[in-house]
This record gives C-alpha cells, sequence and structure tokens, in this order.
C-alpha cells in the first residue's frame, strides 16, 4: 500500500536526499536569429553579450523608470539561439515588450513546446543522469543550460535552484509526458526521490527568498526593491531602457522600501499585504508568509523601510494593527552545505563510527557516499581503502585507489595505498612500482615547494617595498588633509596587512568618523579590532556597519560583516 508523505516529510526528504515537482507556473520561450543577442543586449538590464553557448544569467527588463516589466532567466543554447524561463503569468509581458521593439532585426521569439519540471536536493544529480544518460554534460553552474536526448526527442537541462538546494530544471517535449510521468513514479518506488507538493514546494521558495510575480513583486516595483538586481544587473553593460535610473540608486544610495527576511514569533501568520508600523509609523508591508519546516518558525517575505534593513534585529511591531515580535533577516532565509560540506560530515560522521564500534558495514556505506558526492574527497578515498582492507576486500581496495589516481595522479596517498595493498596480496613488483611512483611524486613536491617558498621570500620582499612606498605616499596626503578618505583607507589597509593594527586603527576610525556610510571602512576597522583582541568594540563596529550597508545596498560588505558578528557572537556567548 503506497503511503503518501506529509508536506513537512516531503521538504525534509528534499533537503536530505531528492524530490521532483512539475512547473505548470513556468514556461520556456524559444528565441532565435542572427540579431537575438545585439537585440536583447538593448532590451535587458543583464550583459547578454558575455554568455558563451551553454551559459545563462539572470535577467529582467524594465521600464524607464525601472518599474519591473519582466524578470526571467536567460540561456544560451547557440551561436544565434536560446532559450528564456520565465513565470507563466509573466509570459505576455515578456513578449509584448521584446516584440513591440522589433522593427528588422533577424529576431524569432516563439512558445516553447516543453513541459517543464524540477529535480531538486543533494542527490538529485545521479537521477538526472539518468534521465540525461550523461556522466559530464550535466550544467553545475547556476543558469548553465546543456541539450539532451530523451527517448529520441530534444530536451534540456538547465542548473536552477528552486528550494536552496542544488539541481535542475529539465525541459521536454510534450509528448514524452506521460513517459516522464511514469518513470518518475518507478523513481518514487525505489526511495530514490518523492513528489513535492504544493504546500512544501510554497516552503521552498519562501526559505530560499523567491519572490513570486503577483504575490512578492508587480509592476509597480522598481527593480532595487525586490534585491533581484543583484544577479540580474551588470552596471558596466551599455544603455538599456531605465538604465540610468538603476544606476543612480546603485550610486547615490537605497531604495525607500527593499525586499528581505522576517522571522515572526508566536502561531499567527500575518496576511499578505499586511502594513507593519513601528511606534505608529509604517516600517514595512508583509508579502508571502509561511511557516519554515527549516527554520522551525514562521517566515515572511517584507518590503521594510531602509532605516530598519540590517539583519537581525528584534523589534516589537504590530501588523494589521496587531502586536507582533519579529527579527529582521537577510534572504535566503536557508542556506544549503555545498557538496563538499556533505561529504566531509559524512567523512567526519564514518570515522566517528569506527572508533566507538567494530563493525565496519556502515562506515563503509557513508563513505562511498561521501565520495559519490565529492569525488575529490581523498580523504574518504583513504580511509575507505583502509576499512575495504580490513574486510580483506582487497581489489576492491585496489580498485578505489586506482579510481583516485585517474582522478588526480599526483595524489601521493594513492600510490603509497596501492603499494601496501599490492604487497599484501603478494604482487611485489606492482607494489614496488607504486613505491617508486610515490617516492618519485614526494620529491618532486619538496622540491616544487621549495622553488614556490623561495618565489615567495622574494615576492614579499617586493610588496613590502611596495607598501613602505604607499605608506609615504598616504601621510604626505594626510600632511595636507588629515581627514582624507581614500589616504587614510588605504593607509589602514596596508596596516591591516603588514600585520601593523595597532597603526591600522586611527586612520580606520578616522573614515568611520568622517565618512558614515562607507562600509568597506567598517568591515577593515572591525578585522583590526579582533586582531587586537577587542572583540566587544569588534561586535559594536560590525553592527554599526551592517545598519549601513543595509541601507545603502551594498551587499557584499553587508554578508562578510554579518557573518563575522556571528562568528564573534558564538565564540563569546
Amino acid at each position: 500500500m503506497e503511503t503518501t508523505l506529509s508536506s513537512q516529510e516531503n521538504h525534509s526528504y528534499l533537503r536530505e536526499k531528492a524530490g521532483y515537482f512539475f512547473l505548470d507556473d513556468l514556461c520556456l520561450i524559444s528565441a532565435e536569429g542572427s540579431d537575438l543577442f545585439s537585440y536583447l543586449q538593448t532590451q535587458t538590464t543583464n550583459d547578454v553579450n558575455e554568455l558563451n553557448p551553454g551559459q545563462g544569467q539572470n535577467n529582467a527588463i524594465v521600464d524607464r523608470k525601472a518599474r519591473i516589466i519582466s524578470t526571467f532567466s536567460l540561456h544560451r543554447t547557440g551561436e544565434e539561439s536560446a532559450v528564456i524561463l520565465v513565470e507563466t503569468q509573466q509570459k505576455e509581458n515578456l513578449l509584448n515588450h521584446l516584440n513591440s521593439f522589433l522593427f528588422r532585426e533577424d529576431v524569432t521569439l516563439t512558445s516553447s513546446s516543453h513541459f517543464v519540471l524540477a529535480l531538486q536536493g543533494p542527490e538529485s544529480q545521479e537521477i538526472i543522469k539518468n534521465f540525461t544518460r550523461s556522466n559530464d554534460s550535466i550544467p553545475e553552474k547556476p543558469n548553465d543550460i546543456c541539450k539532451f536526448t530523451f527517448e529520441g526527442l530534444p530536451a534540456l537541462a538547465i542548473a536552477k535552484s528552486l528550494t536552496g538546494e542544488e539541481g535542475c530544471v529539465l525541459a521536454f517535449q510534450t509528448e514524452s509526458e506521460d513517459t516522464i510521468t511514469k518513470k518518475l513514479l518507478e523513481l518514487e518506488q525505489q526511495n530514490l526521490l518523492t513528489h513535492i507538493d504544493h504546500h512544501a514546494r510554497e516552503v521552498f521558495r519562501i526559505e530560499s527568498g523567491i519572490p513570486s510575480y503577483g504575490k512578492d513583486i508587480n509592476d509597480k516595483n522598481i527593480l532595487p526593491e525586490t534585491g533581484l538586481e543583484h544577479n540580474s544587473v551588470s552596471y558596466n553593460k551599455g544603455c538599456y531602457i531605465g538604465q540610468e535610473v538603476i544606476a543612480r540608486i546603485k550610486t547615490y544610495g537605497a531604495p525607500n522600501f527593499a525586499l528581505m527576511g522576517l522571522i515572526i514569533e508566536g502561531d499567527t501568520l500575518p496576511l499578505p499585504d499586511s502594513e507593519i508600523k513601528l511606534n505608529s509609523k509604517k516600517l514595512g508591508i508583509i508579502k508571502s508568509s509561511i511557516f519554515s519546516y527549516s527554520l522551525h518558525k514562521n517566515i515572511s517575505l517584507a518590503y521594510i523601510q531602509k532605516d530598519h534593513r540590517s539583519p537581525d534585529i528584534d523589534l516589537e511591531v504590530t501588523i494589521d494593527n496587531k502586536p507582533y515580535k519579529v527579527r529582521t533577516c537577510l534572504l535566503p532565509f536557508y542556506q544549503p552545505q555545498t557538496r563538499k560540506d556533505r561529504s566531509k560530515a559524512l567523512q567526519d560522521k564514518a570515522l566517528k563510527l569506527y572508533q566507538r564500534q567494530d563493525d565496519l558495514d556502515q562506515p563503509v556505506v557513508l563513505l562511498r557516499e561521501a565520495i559519490e558526492l565529492d569525488p575529490k574527497n581523498a580523504t574518504a578515498y583513504e580511509a575507505l581503502g583502509v576499512f575495504l582492507s580490513k574486510q580483506n576486500k582487497l581489489d576492491e581496495a585496489i580498485a578505489l585507489m586506482k579510481r583516485l589516481v585517474e582522478i588526480n595522479p599526483e595524489e601521493i596517498m594513492a600510490h603509497s595505498n596501492l603499494s601496501v595493498y599490492y604487497m599484501q596480496q603478494g604482487r611485489i613488483e606492482d607494489a614496488e612500482r607504486e613505491k617508486g611512483e610515490a617516492t618519485a611524486l614526494q620529491f618532486e613536491k619538496a622540491i616544487a615547494e621549495n622553488m614556490a617558498k623561495k618565489t615567495n621570500e622574494d615576492k614579499v620582499k617586493q610588496d613590502l617595498a611596495e607598501r613602505e612606498q604607499k605608506i609615504s605616499m598616504f601621510k604626505q596626503v594626510l600632511e595636507i588633509d588629515p581627514a582624507d578618505q581614500v589616504a587614510n583607507f588605504g593607509l589602514g589597509s596596508v596596516y591591516h596587512d603588514l600585520k601593523r593594527y595597532e597603526e591600522a586603527l586611527p586612520p580606520l576610525q578616522t573614515v568611520v568618523k568622517e565618512y558614515k556610510d562607507y562600509s568597506a571602512a567598517y568591515v577593515l576597522l572591525g578585522k583590526t579590532m579582533e586582531k587586537l583582541s577587542r572583540q566587544d568594540e569588534a561586535i559594536q563596529t560590525y553592527r554599526e556597519g551592517i545598519a549601513v550597508a543595509s541601507k545603502k545596498g551594498d551587499l557584499m560588505p553587508l554578508k562578510e560583516m554579518q557573518q563575522k558578528l556571528n562568528q564573534l557572537i558564538h565564540s563569546n556567548p
């Protein structure tokens, strides 16, 4: 009898293994023509000319006031062809705009006959390989695309996370739908993946901080309000409609309201479009809300006023005139582990199990999973080889080490272990050969390290001379203008790099005092405070810097300071 999983069980299954869902709310547009990319370059916010066949990007089209016409992702499939993945309800806006500006350009845009589904989760890659019957063409970089054939019909795989986990969007011809559905059900019965219901998918979407058109964004929003400009705008490309407004916001500040996360205490979810007030003043407006299975809290996407967009700030507010306790949060709410992180965690778990018990079966299973996740995890290979040899599975241990040598011919440990295993089998000649190979690699490594050390010493001397020259130059400028921004920050940076932290403090403190919106200076000042073991002052500096970066929309320094602050707070409870 078939067991139906709850939404929460679906969610956990995908986070740990893999899951799929059909994307009825997304569609593909086929685009081709000799003028395709030169035309799209003039109409869209991102740099289309940077794309090579097989690559993709997030992109958008805005009006002259930078209000959203459509958001989408563009994927180049050939020299004169691409596909566009767009929300179904944005498709008409996108096509109307692109077609209305076409005159003599050789560009054809047509609705694709594909249907699309998402395969997501840490173990989804093997399932995707099963569909594409390929080991080397699965796209991994976000938005990259590859073509493959399924049941004799053309299909597409696009690397795209819709859940916070790795995975792909797969596009098949509509004639394949019944076959695909049958295959997915077979994989479900083999406990390789699960079908994700609508509610669980919505949890994934909001946890991942992905705004939905009609729910979280619409044609009244300017693009910088949505946060989508961080990965869908090029500030270096030529002119496009709305560029001036977007560039001005980037240069001179941040939008008054912008989308971010709220973690909400209590059991009651606020309604969409409810007004958030702080001391009777409008703080923001609620958009999508849901109970997060990852955080075990209610969460919301909300537009928050710029003076309150610092993350991890607890506030007592009213939402729709009802009292709530909320905490501001950077998007996404959920940060997944990388494949390497998961591989190392499985490896560590296997080694701990081995220390506690004599049975090697479970550690061996865990190490095999670790290697599947990260085929270059040399430590997992070594441990698995040792465990297999203890189980007298020398042939398998040898095959494992040979595989590692194929992946990394310079892995000394692999040759050393092969020598040991061959010796245990009485294959003296093979053992001596591998021992010689390991010795030669060790010798080459020692020579390379000595050469690198000598080169590094020369480089250090050259860098030191250049830095001393910069210090002299910055000091000359400061004699004329003691508050000069560039000279103070430059002097503080050089002193910090030279580990002269006490000398770095005064110029960096001058920068944050005189130029209170200089996010990068807060980052460097906080790091300097940490090096001087002035942890409380570092925490305060990062908090002030996070508030500044949040208002300006300086995402990179904001995230770096947030990470540093979290590390300090956790290490100094």
